[in-house]
């Protein structure tokens, strides 16, 4: 049996959709691996699965190692497909069991609200009893925060060498401080934001990732006193959060469209 899908991106974070009518229940992960190969399936940095309702949307995302996560951008790309096939301009999408509120803006760029980032270890989750806030992890000091999904974001002074990216990232993402692992951003400030470089767990690098940038504006605006518009700029691209309090509800804005459409044949191998 074949399988419809659709490739999105935001900030070239790439990801294969497909709806939940057309998937196995029981093998999401497995189908997961296969379709996010990038030599032998379609290739993306994750899977979204798309369950359209009639009082909401539901999504799914899992990571090209089969581990489910929350996603910003799988978000904002969900969203504009959503648009596509006629919802708008404001609705809910439940991602995670978190209802996310919706809206596309007049220039096609889709704006979500998301709850609170919090610092509390057993939500992000550390292995402390305390906030994990300006600590070491291998060597560099950052804080770890939830945005739906855990960062451990580190504000530096100038960039990475490669070898130290490469090899630093994946030792923090598994430290055993952070049982669920977890992904790392290095952040160097840039005019009223920052820029960033980013290891997702469960990935690897990324040119995009949604909520290690919302992330990154509140550990910024945390650090720094920061409120209002913080543009965030990964090597896909630049989002946009409007951080009014590390207590507060987070927006976040940027683009993301439909690549093409396809159709995956169950693999024979």
């Amino acid at each position: 049996m074949n399988i419809p899908f659709v490739k999105v991106q935001s900030i070239g974070n790439d990801f294969v959709l497909v709806e939940a009518r057309d998937v196995p229940e029981d093998n999401l992960r497995g189908l997961a691996v296969a379709m996010c190969e990038r030599q032998f399936g379609i290739g993306s940095d994750g899977l979204l699965v798309y369950d359209d309702r009639p009082d909401t949307i539901m999504l799914r995302m899992f990571n090209p190692d089969g581990s489910e996560d929350f996603c910003g951008n799988g978000l904002r790309c969900a969203a504009a497909f959503a648009h596509r096939r006629g919802r708008g301009p404001a609705f809910v999408i439940n991602h995670r069991g978190i209802e996310v509120p919706v809206t596309i803006l007049a220039d096609g760029r889709v704006q979500f609200v998301l709850p609170p980032a919090s610092y509390d270890p057993v939500r992000v989750p550390v292995s402390t009893c305390t906030p994990w806030i300006e600590e070491e992890a291998q060597g560099y000091i950052g804080s770890a925060l939830t945005t739906g999904s855990a960062h451990f974001v580190v504000l530096l002074d100038e960039e990475l060498d490669e070898e130290t990216f490469l090899q630093v990232s994946p030792k923090i993402e598994n430290d055993p401080e952070f049982p669920e692992r977890i992904s790392v951003m290095w952040a160097i400030a840039d005019g009223d934001g920052a820029r960033i470089r980013i290891w997702e767990r469960g990935v690897g690098e990324t040119l995009g990732c949604g909520t290690g940038a919302t992330a990154t504006a509140v550990e910024l605006a945390r650090k720094t006193g920061r409120r209002g518009l913080i543009p965030i700029t990964s090597r896909g691209g630049t989002l946009t959060i409007d951080v009014r309090g590390i207590e507060e509800p987070l927006t976040v804005i940027g683009r993301a469209e439909v690549v093409f459409h396809g159709c995956w044949p169950r693999p024979t191998r």
